[in-house]
Parts: C-alpha cells; structure tokens; sequence
C-alpha cells in the first residue's frame, strides 16, 4: 500500500497501543493490529469470559469459558498463536490513573461497552496527553471517532450528555454481532492510519454505520468553549474513587479498592494454606471466595465475579474484608514475633 510503505510498516513495527476493553470491538481490533505487525499490545479488562460472549467475541473459545479465563488471558494465548514476535501483556483490571501513568504506549483503542469508563478514558487522555480512538456498537449503529482532546474535540464536546448516557450502561440493549468486526476495522484503519502519519488523521468527524440499512454518515464535531471536560472546567476524576462499590456491567461483577494497603505475599501464603489460591504473580492473584472467583491487585483493586445482585455483591466484600483483617492480624503477630527475636 502506498499509504503506508516500507517506512510506515517500520513505524508500525515500532508501535505500542494500550486496548482498553477486549471483549467483541477490542478482541476483533487486536487480532489486525497483531496481524498487521504492531511491536506491543497492552490489554486492560477485568472481565472473564462467559458463555453469552461467544455469540459475537469471535476470538473466544468454549474452552475459555470453561476454563473461566480473563478475557485478556484468553486474547494473549490467541494472539500469540497468530504473531509470535507482537509482545502481548495482559492486565485484567479496571482502567485506572495508575494503570495509565504505568504504561507507556503511543495510542489508545476505547473498546469499552460503557460510558462511566469512556468518560474516565476521556479525562484521563487530558490529564496524561494521549490520543484515542473511540469506538461504539449498539443495535444495528456503530459510532467512531479519531479524539484527540488537548487540540480537538473530547469525547464529552461529542456528548454533552454523557452524565446522562452514564446511567444507561447497565440497560440490555443488545449488538448485532456482524456490526462488531465493521467498527473494530474502522477502529482499527484509524489506528494504523494515525501510526504511520498522525498528521492527516482526521479529529473533528464522527463516523455512524447502520449495518442494517447499509448507509454511513460523517457528521463535523467542533471543540466546544464551554465544554466541562477538556476547557477544565471540572476537576479531572482519577478512577480511585476509594471504597465505592461499583458494578462491572454485563459481567456479574463487582470492584472496589480495599482501604488498607494489600501485601500480596501474605495473601498469596494464606490463601493457599486454606487451598482456594488459583493463581499468583507480582501483580495480583486470583482466588475463590465462597465457591466464586475474586482477583485482587497490588494497588488495592478487589474484583469480585458471578455476583447475582448488589446485596450479593456486599455480602461477598464484607467476608473478604474479614479474610483482610484476619490476614493483617496473621501479618502482624508473626512481625511481633520476629521483633522479640
């Protein structure tokens, strides 16, 4: 292609980019920037992966979800059976301020299925300096859009009612499954467009398809003067909002950060003299609570899955934080007793 040519493969050969959300837009947008030769991958989802997943995640498998894997570990392993030579790091958190400003990346891929997380994506690209490209799928209608925020319009000059459009993110609206690969390829053109020669990326146009009438639409976004976000007229969020209990949409699952500080070690050592340890490294383990799965991450993020309800979710908390406090108390008789010794 003359567009990219051997200097804009090198540039792309070179590429880190950060997904954000791996499930149907993120999952299908990583396999072409693996194919197309990108140098590293950064994947960010807390979510594992689910039957109802494989009816439009293509990239999912029935082993995945019987084997109850993270979605970022599932893509991993699928990824890296397609390009050995793309460095792939899988974290299966929430986007976080810390996760931002830990990882160094060259552009974003907003593939999340919610706005709360969008809208916290959006500032963090103010507070940290990085282009995104954001991408939507609802019904029949795809959305996407180049968003470059210091110099052009932000996520929330394109949506004013964002806030708004926050407390719909939990409603079933459901995807037509042959929409997703469109967007993710838009999404991912975008992408290695903006790789190659971010100077001719398009900022200021929305992209709509109605993948049932077949027709898209470009419409002008202008950056707005009075917008609350990008003209600072608001506090930037930093996404560690304490110990609010919040709901990971469509998941069954919930986050919240512990107030106390987390030494993994010492969980990783309890939990697996009580045998419910599934998995442990430097950055989180994972293990069983009560027959169901819970990650926690050395910055304090608790995630906790297959949670029917609210009541259910806070009953599950209050029980780890017990298992937290028995640990603390573990930690600190036997720190007394090499003390005396």
């Amino acid at each position: 292609m003359n567009q990219i040519g051997t200097a804009g493969q090198a540039r792309i050969s070179q590429a880190t980019v950060l997904i954000v959300g791996v499930g149907g837009l993120g999952s299908y947008a990583a396999v072409i920037l693996a194919r197309a030769g990108v140098k590293k991958l950064i994947l960010v989802d807390p979510d594992t992966v689910s039957l109802t997943n494989l009816q439009r995640q293509a990239l999912f498998t029935e082993n995945d979800c019987q084997e109850h894997r993270f979605k970022v570990t599932a893509v991993k392993n699928h990824l890296q059976a397609i390009n050995s030579s793309v460095e792939v790091v899988a974290i299966p958190s929430p986007l976080t301020a810390d996760l931002v400003s830990d990882n160094h990346f060259d552009l974003c891929l907003d593939c999340l299925d919610n706005y709360r997380g969008r809208a916290l994506l959006n500032e963090l690209a103010i507070e940290h300096h990085f282009d995104y490209v954001f991408a939507s799928c609802a019904g029949n209608y795809g959305n996407v859009m180049a968003i470059s925020p210091q110099e052009h319009p932000c996520l929330a000059c394109l949506f004013p009612d964002i806030k708004q459009l926050m407390n719909t993110d939990c409603d079933i609206i459901g995807v037509n499954a042959a929409l997703l690969p469109l967007v993710a390829g838009m999404q991912a053109s975008i992408a290695l467009h903006y790789l190659v020669d971010q100077s001719t990326v398009d900022f200021d146009h929305l992209i709509t398809y109605d993948n049932w009438s077949m027709t898209a639409n470009r419409f002008k976004v202008s950056k707005q003067a009075t917008c609350p976000v990008c003209q600072r007229h608001q506090q930037i969020s930093t996404g560690q909002g304490g110990s609010q209990l919040t709901m990971l949409c469509g998941a069954n699952a919930y986050y919240v950060r512990l107030a106390h500080g987390v030494k993994l070690t010492s969980w990783a050592y309890h939990l697996n003299s009580l045998g419910a340890l599934i998995t442990s490294n430097p950055l989180f383990i994972q293990f069983k609570w009560v027959n169901r799965p819970v990650s926690l991450f050395k910055n304090g993020k608790l995630v906790m899955y297959d949670l029917a309800n609210r009541a259910d979710a806070e009953g599950q908390l209050n029980r780890i934080i017990k298992l937290a406090n028995e640990i603390r108390e573990i930690t600190s008789d036997e720190s007394s007793c090499h003390s005396n010794n």
